[in-house]
């Protein structure tokens, strides 16, 4: 997770100042952990997150989190294997010989219909 956080991007947070002197000036009053940020010019800072008011940890955690849960695209062929695994040994059975019966178009025209009837 994120450890230091520009003024800029505190401003973004519901309940802090609107702008990065109202976040400076905040974070002195209550004495946040600060440091001069790496490779810029200037008097660029930021603010570590344990010195932040509660409430904007949470949010900054919340936003930290969505960005982690980012679902992987999966192959057609491991969805049906999937699928195909959670069957029973007779659904597998029934399937396999309904497949090998029909033909895989007669299985997608079937979905369809299954798709527009519903």
């Amino acid at each position: 997770m994120k450890e230091w956080f520009s003024p800029k991007e505190l401003t973004e947070i519901a309940g802090m100042p609107s702008t990065t002197q109202g976040i400076n000036r905040k974070a002195r009053a209550e004495k946040w952990e600060v440091r001069k940020r790496t490779g810029i010019r200037g008097k660029a800072l930021e603010y570590h997150i344990q010195s932040l008011p509660l409430d904007v940890k949470k949010e900054l955690k919340v936003k930290d989190d969505m960005g982690a849960y980012v679902i992987p695209s999966i192959e057609p062929v491991q969805v049906w294997m999937n699928a195909f695994e959670q069957l029973s040994k007779d659904e597998q059975r029934l399937a396999t010989s309904w497949l090998t019966r029909n033909g895989i178009n007669n299985f997608i025209a079937f979905i369809k219909k299954a798709e527009k009837d519903s």
